[in-house]
This record gives structure tokens, sequence and C-alpha cells, in this order.
């Protein structure tokens, strides 16, 4: 199904991990038993089902839709893949929110009107109104020596209130009178009386009746201390008065909530340009608003925010490239020097070790330069991609020739091709995707000080309900490996540095290494995983969508 490539003396058998390629297996099988994605990592597609992660097993993964919450992913295809119904839902929350004001007013409304009805009932309509007192007179006032005369009670009540009261006679006169002022008339025509009754007022003072045996009753009170006031409606009005108070409230809520919503959609118009900078800010991009009214400030303060923050990224990446050209001249010198000194025959053979030493230190500085350098390059998108169609095949030859060529120390290293996976093209950046292979090939090296084999094989995978289709290119070793302990921490640190977008050198572990290979995996789409064997080795499978 593939054809293998040797490039060294080490065999296509024996320079690979225990199922590592092999003929048996097809395309887009795992090469390595005990195969595991990092965790909480927004890759592509989620991990493999728990089937083709246990030993033996051959099924390939199946990966979902992508997800898009991936932040490597471009900002376009981000906003296309956010959740649809923005509206609707817009539109349900603040119906939502109104209800529950309007219900909230309703509540506040009928508490507030029930404490002042109570205070009013309790201020003007129990003992304190003017048919209590109309009452109270009425009950004190009884016959007496040589006429009428009031209980002190009575009287009491009525200096209280500032009344005063006359007792109209059946003939019109008053036959009775307590505190009664000067322009009160004393006598009364049944035209005046019956006005009086009707309108509840004597020469302007609010007046209350009572009808007696001996006469009418009349209380009055100070001027402008009540209002009367006399409706009549039709009964038909009446009966639908409940109707018109229903669609006025109606009408009113309505009113309100047209507002709240006009109120709300302005203010998330406004707000949606903020939100749209923070998160350009977020991930280094540029920003500059230009706002109008009372977020004018706002928007000034987050356009020198976004200057500030790239000059500071500016003057990074510069210190960085000044930094790299500087170090790029001597240190090709050294690994000159130190490679002649360390062939040369003619040196002692401790001299020899010590030059070999000085090269393999050097290279080390160089790959970490070339990290920095591409770091750099991927950090906060300062610099595009350069994307081209890239035959994987064709780089993968490239990559192991030099390896071999230049001589891979103890490790020995074999390609492996799938015959489906021959063609295999991507769109990328191929400068990037080199140096992803390189660094995994690199971490093989550092970590196996007393080598071990590295296979290089290129596969194929894909989704068969979505038709998806991409490739696998996988740098397995049988070197020592890590503990399940050390895996889960360097998988903590990969989504770590997802997530806040930096990649940090780590003393007592792997370096930049992985971090810039899940970093170049993601910028082009696709996705890194690790795994290891129980009996030893590990594998970096870096899957790029095809192009």
């Amino acid at each position: 199904m593939h054809a293998e490539e040797p490039l060294n003396g080490a065999g296509t058998g024996a320079g690979a991990p225990p199922g590592a390629g092999s003929g048996s297996q097809g395309p887009g099988t795992s090469p390595v038993p005990g195969w595991r994605e990092a965790p909480a990592s927004p890759l592509p597609w989620p991990a493999e089902p728990e089937a083709a992660r246990t030993p033996g097993a051959g099924a390939p993964p199946t990966p979902p839709p992508p997800r898009p919450q991936d932040a490597w992913l471009p900002r376009r295809k981000r906003r296309r893949d956010r959740p649809r119904g923005g509206f609707v839902r817009f539109f349900s929350k603040q119906l939502l929110a109104f209800l529950a004001l309007a219900i909230l007013m309703i509540v506040v409304d009928f508490f507030a009107y029930a404490f002042f009805a109570v205070w009013e009932s309790d201020n003007n309509y129990s003992e304190g109104s003017p048919a209590s007192l109309v009452r109270a007179v009425d009950e004190g006032l009884a016959p007496a020596e040589g006429g009428l005369a009031l209980s002190g009670e009575a009287a009491d009540a009525l200096a209280e209130r500032g009344a005063w009261a006359i007792l109209v006679a059946p003939d019109g006169t008053v036959a009775w009178e307590h505190g009664a002022p000067q322009d009160v008339p004393r006598a009364y025509t049944m035209n005046e009386v019956a006005m009086a009754v009707a309108y509840r007022e004597v020469a302007g003072y609010p007046a209350f009746v009572r009808d007696r045996a001996d006469g009418l009753l009349m209380v009055g009170f100070p001027k402008g201390l009540y209002w009367t006031m006399t409706f009549t409606y039709p009964a038909s009005t009446m009966r639908n008065l409940p109707l018109y108070v229903l669609l006025i409230l109606g009408i009113d809520f309505l009113i309100l909530f047209a507002y709240l919503l006009h109120s709300r959609r302005r203010t998330l118009r406004a707000t949606v340009p903020v939100a749209s900078a923070l998160e350009d800010l977020s991930v280094g991009r540029p920003v500059q608003l230009s706002l109008k009214g009372d977020l004018r400030d706002l928007g000034r303060q987050i356009n020198e925010t976004s200057a500030v923050i790239q000059r500071k990224d500016k003057a990074r990446e510069q210190w960085i490239r000044g930094v790299s050209h500087d170090i790029r001249t001597p240190l090709t010198m050294i690994l000159g020097y130190a490679d002649g000194m360390a062939n040369d025959p003619q040196n002692p053979e401790g001299v020899r070790a010590q030059a070999a030493c000085v090269r393999t230190q050097a290279v080390k500085i160089k790959d970490l330069v070339l990290d920095l350098n591409s770091a750099s390059q991927l950090s906060f998108d300062l610099q595009p991609l350069h994307t081209e169609k890239v035959p994987l095949a064709r780089l993968l030859r490239t990559l192991v020739a030099s390896h071999v060529n230049e001589g891979g120390g103890e490790c020995g290293l074999s390609l492996s091709v799938d015959e489906d996976a021959a063609n295999a093209c991507v769109l990328g950046d191929e400068r990037l995707l080199a140096r992803a292979v390189e660094n995994a090939l690199s971490n093989a090296r550092l970590h196996n000080e007393g080598g071990c084999n590295v296979d290089v094989r290129l596969s194929m995978g894909g989704d068969a309900p979505s038709g998806r289709r991409w490739a696998c290119i996988e740098v397995a070793d049988d070197g020592v490996g890590v503990s399940d302990g050390d895996l889960a921490k360097l998988e903590a640190r990969l989504a770590a540095a997802r997530v806040d977008g930096e990649v940090r050198e780590e003393t007592g572990g792997h370096g930049l290494g992985l971090v810039l290979v899940d970093r170049i995996a993601r910028a082009h789409g696709g996705a890194l995983a690790l795994s290891h064997a129980p009996q030893g080795g590990f594998s970096v499978r870096i899957e790029l969508p095809l192009a």
C-alpha cells in the first residue's frame, strides 16, 4: 500500500516503533498503540473515539465538523461559523425583560395603591371623614331647656376640624347653629336647600347634610378643604370601562416596549464596534475606532491602547530579527570550525569529541533562533502567511535527506509515504511547514541522546460523512518516550499556549519546539496530536487539510 524509502543504515522495520511503517497498515491508521490527542484543545476536530486509542485498534479517527472557537481560524470563517438566529434571541430577551419590567411595575403599583388607599382611608374615611363628623353632631344634638344643645364631645369634634353646624327647620329658617360664619345664610328656600344638598356647598363652604325629624342638619368645613365633583355616565360606558382601561394600559405597554427595544438596539449598535475592537486587540490586530457621542472618549482610549500595543509588538519583532541577524554570522562560523575540527582525523580523539559537542550545542542555538523567528511571525498575526500549494511528499523527502546528509547523530531515520498520499498537497507556508517537521525531528533527537530509530510517515485521513480529507505527517521514534504524567503536562502546556497566544521557553522540559509545531499546524487550519506507547517511544502527528 505504500513505498518505504530507507535513507540510511537503519532498516525500514527496525527503525520504527512497533506497528509503524508496516505494510499491513492502511492509510490513516495509527502506527503507535495508545494514541491520544492533547486534552482541551480547540482542534479542527475532537479527539478520536476510545476504540482508536486502545492498543491494537486500527480504526481511523472520525473527526466531526470544525470547532469555530479555534482562535487560529481566519476571522471571516469564525464569523461565518457563529450561530445564527441572533435577532430572534435578542427579541426574545428583550420581550422577557419587558415582561419582567411590566410585572414589576404592576406589583409596585398595586402595593403603592394599597398603601395610599389605607393611608387616605385612615385619615379621611374612618373617624375623620365628614360623614362620621355629621353623624357625631347629629347624635350629640339633643333637646334642652329653651331649645337644642350640643354635647361637649360633638362640640370638640367640630372645633378640631374647624367646622360649624346649623339646623334648618322645615320652614327654611335656622332653628339652631354652632359656630356658623356670618356669611352663611340664616334662611333658605326649598331651591337653596336642594342646591346645597346636590352640590354639598353653602355660601362657598363645603357642607354635608343629614336629615332629622326636626329639620335638616348641615355641617360646614373651611373653604377649600374638600372638592365636590358629580358625574353622570351612561350604563354602557361604565360596563365598557374595564375594557377601555385595559386597552389604554396595553397601548402604554407597547409604547414602553418600543422605546425599550429602540434604546437597547441603539446601545448594541454603539457597543458592537467596541466589542469587535476588543476582540481584535485580544489577538494583536490593530484597531482604529471612530465613535461619536458619549463613546467618543472610549474609542479614543482604545485607539491609543492599540497604538501602544502595536509599537511594543513591532519593537519586539525588530529586536528578535536584529538579534537573529547578529547571531547568524558568528554561529555559522562556529558550526563550520566545529564541524571541521570534529571531522579532521589529524586531531586527537578528545579534541574531536569536544568539537562535536560544540557543534551539537551550536545546532541547538541555531534551532532556537529559527524557532524565535517563526514564533515572532506567528504571534498575534504579525505577518501574513506566504501560502502556496506545497507537495508534502517532496517536502518530507528534502527534509529527511538533509538530516541524513548532515548526520542525524545516533538516530536512524526513514521515510514512508502511503500510496494514496504520494500526491497530497496542502495550501500553506512551505518554510513554516518545514520548520514544524524539523522541530519534530529535533525533538526526537534531543530527547534520545542514546540513539533511536525515527520513522517519518505521510498518510491520508478523512471523514466519510462530511467528505473532508486531510494529510497526516507523523514523526515517531522508539526511544525512551515519556511517562503519562509528563505527557499530560506537555499537553496542558500546549493547551495553555493556545489560550494566551504566547510561546514561552520552559526549563527542564520541551522548549519552543512542540509548541511552535502546534502553532504552525493551527495557523494552517490543522491540528497537532501527541502519543506514546507503553513500551516506550514518542509520536508527533501533524494533521493538515488538503488544498
